[in-house]
């Protein structure tokens, strides 16, 4: 039974590897670690070799004295079981636990995460070091939880046992090789199987309702390896311990929603470009070429942070924990990443993170590495292990988290919006992309079309200043209390769409909530295939409007509102071709073509709307339709700027106060006009309603309503 664990302030820390230093710096670390009020330490989850350094011989003591440390310091610890990083004896007592990647093409070792943890021998093994760690250090008066695993979900396991089990699955889902040929519509290309035998590896699939399985069945793998442990250490330790893992969000084998769900807490890694890459609004960085971070962060702005944030929040819709963020640059091996941030970029990050619900924040890591792939991933100390502006960014920071206590724990983030988010349309939108992408000159479909059109659509509230909950398919709660809790509901690029989920979402608007459409939406069943119904299916009646037909934009196509709008901007990537069937045509294209199509249509339904969004909005037309939005709602934004750079994340206390972080995400000044009177819990100052604050380049602030 998993059970949720409470803090008495808001934890603030980093990874510690004393075993990975060239000198001895404990004593030293512990000193600078108090200097600066860290108040948490995750350890030991990368080195099974050093707790196990040969088969069944343990070196268990090592870990005990940084304990020691730690306790005597008032610093709380979470272990981390190492069953992501295995020996390399452990490879070669069993080959067979290295992860095929493809089939019958294991992984080379030389990396992490390269092992089928659905293997047998690899849960033998693991099991035994699991209970060794556990048992050890299960009641030392530091350790405060567990962390299972690192980053689940990493690799698709092509292992000739795992494809075994996925047919095993099949068998009990569709009960015949019939039932599976008419639902996947094997018949075309005569893929149709006669025995269960017959079906082929997926390395050269091209079926969309094969992919979906296959997809889904590796996130029931991962979700099962979590469970495990889970249920593994819940039978160890005592109850005043929590277990969780850290999850990296874009994994491709896992289910945000579903993976944590025996653990008693979310943890999450969350990175992002720092300097010119936390630039708001967007379009200042010049180029995607330009994006101050390795290739791997793809998206830039405080958008970026928020985004992470709020999908943590959304995992058990609650609050979380960060158990990886930036302290410096992060570049991996082969990977060209050296952005320190910018002076006030960590404050701000951290705030932010805690503004949408973030119980703890900790860094990877506290020292900067000397070797490994991760050398010149930076750490709050760098290589000369000076006290240098990381180090003083965290004490300033940690000084602030001091001073308030508990008034960041559980905070509660404002959302009038929630946003649906779908794994599974992920994956359907990385088997058949809508969008494209340029490659060495050629035109690809894109297997990020999911995360563009959601990311699109996130970027359209959080740049009108409307706080997002994201909602799981699977977490839609009683459709009466969702009205009242979200008075918008958008959903964007659900293209594997449960029948259940799109009754909901019609009885929402039809209830009094506006619904709001985007691309893609409903398009395919949840067995992965395209729906007969004319789009978007139970919703048209609603909608007012339809489509037959949808195009890729090979250019920007501009988006002109209906005068009082206020609507303008430019649109990407893809249109359905909206056609009015009694709807008000809000924004149409100004386009030879397109203009003959609706881009945003809006109809009343029942006690709500329905609004249709056809394509997906740049910056400037997402913000535009999102403040169209707002109108409609009894929402009032807590204070207003002079400035572009300037955005608002509120939240409410424990004690139901609510508190507005204010940032300025540029190097220019600004002006904030309060609209009610509040407290600046820093300064103790009094702001009175309608009065006006300077924020400095970079700065924050947190107010407390009075």
């Amino acid at each position: 039974m998993s059970k949720r664990p409470t803090f008495s302030q808001t934890l603030y820390g980093a990874a510690y590897y004393h075993e990975y230093h060239p000198i001895q710096r404990l004593d030293a670390d512990f000193q600078d670690m108090a200097d600066a009020k860290l108040t948490v330490l995750r350890v030991g989850e990368s080195v099974w070799s050093t707790w196990e350094p040969a088969d069944g011989v343990f070196n268990l003591d090592w870990l005990e004295p940084i304990l020691d440390k730690a306790s005597s310091r008032g610093i709380a610890i979470i272990i981390g079981t190492p069953t992501y990083a295995m020996p390399n004896w452990l490879r070669l007592k069993h080959p067979d636990i290295v992860a095929d990647r493809k089939t019958g093409f294991p992984i080379p070792y030389g990396h992490r995460q390269n092992m089928d943890y659905s293997n047998p021998n690899f849960l033998t093994y693991a099991d035994r070091i699991i209970e060794k760690i556990v048992t050890r250090y299960k009641d030392h008066p530091a350790v405060i939880g567990w962390q299972v695993d690192n980053e689940p979900g990493v690799e698709l396991l092509h292992n000739p046992s795992v494809f075994e089990g996925f047919k095993r699955e099949l068998k009990e889902k569709f009960g015949s090789v019939q039932q599976l040929n008419k639902t996947w519509g094997l018949v075309y290309w005569s893929h149709s199987i006669n025995n269960w035998d017959e079906l082929w590896v997926p390395d050269g699939n091209t079926n969309n309702g094969y992919d979906h399985e296959w997809r889904t069945y590796q996130a029931r793998i991962t979700e099962r390896f979590i469970s495990w442990q889970a249920e593994k250490l819940r039978s160890l330790i005592p109850e005043n311990q929590f277990i969780t893992t850290c999850i990296a969000l874009g994994r491709p084998a896992q289910d945000i929603h579903t993976v944590a769900a025996d653990l008693d807490i979310t943890a999450v890694n969350v990175y992002y470009a720092t300097q010119d890459g936390l630039l708001h609004p967007q379009f200042r960085v010049p180029s995607e070429n330009e994006i101050p971070a390795p290739f791997w962060i793809s998206a830039t702005g405080p958008n970026n942070v928020f985004h992470q944030a709020d999908l943590a929040y959304s995992v058990k819709q609650d609050n979380f924990l960060v158990t990886e963020t930036n302290a410096s640059f992060t570049a991996h091996v082969n990977t060209a990443g050296i952005f320190p941030p910018y002076p006030g970029q960590l404050r701000q990050v951290v705030l932010g993170l805690i503004s949408r619900g973030a119980n703890m924040v900790e860094y990877w890591h506290w020292h900067t590495l000397h070797y490994g792939a991760e050398t010149y991933w930076g750490g709050i100390l760098g290589h000369n292990y000076q006290k240098a502006r990381t180090y003083q960014s965290f004490k300033e920071i940690a000084g602030l988290l001091a001073q308030q206590r508990d008034l960041f724990q559980d905070l509660k983030p404002v959302a009038p919006v929630a946003l649906l988010f779908s794994a599974e349309s992920k994956w359907g939108l990385e088997f058949q992309p809508a969008l494209r992408r340029s490659i060495n000159g050629l035109n690809h479909g894109d297997p990020n079309s999911y995360e563009r059109f959601f990311g699109a659509f996130y970027n359209m509230f959080f740049d009108s200043g409307l706080g997002v909950n994201i909602i799981g398919a699977n977490q839609l709660t009683d459709v009466n209390d969702f009205v009242l809790a979200h008075p918008v509901l958008c959903i964007p690029g659900y293209y594997i769409a449960d029948d259940k989920v799109l009754e909901f979402a019609r009885m929402y608007a039809e209830k009094g909530g506006h619904l709001v459409l985007g691309p893609r939406t409903g398009y395919a069943t949840t067995n992965g295939t395209v729906r007969t119904s004319v789009a978007p299916g139970v919703l048209r009646e609603g909608a007012g409007a339809y489509y037959d037909e949808f195009t890729n934009l090979s250019k920007p196509a501009k988006v002109v509102g209906a005068i009082g709008s206020g609507i303008e901007g430019t649109s990407f990537g893809w249109a359905d071709l909206l056609i009015s069937e009694g709807a008000d045509v809000v924004a149409t294209y100004d386009d030879p073509f397109l203009s003959t199509y609706a881009a945003v249509t809006s109809n009343v339904y029942g006690a709500g709307r329905i609004s249709m969004i056809g394509t997906a909005p740049n910056q400037e037309l997402g913000k535009t339709i999102g403040e169209w939005i707002a109108q409609g709602l009894e929402f009032e934004h807590p204070a207003k700027s002079n400035s572009e750079a300037v955005t608002i994340s509120s939240a409410y206390s424990k004690s139901k106060k609510k508190l507005n972080f204010i940032f300025n995400w540029s190097w220019d000044s600004a002006e904030v006009k309060v609209k009610n009177d509040s407290l600046d819990i820093e300064t103790q100052q009094k702001v009175a309603e309608n009065s006006v604050v300077q924020l400095d380049s970079w700065g924050a602030k947190v107010l407390l309503e009075e």
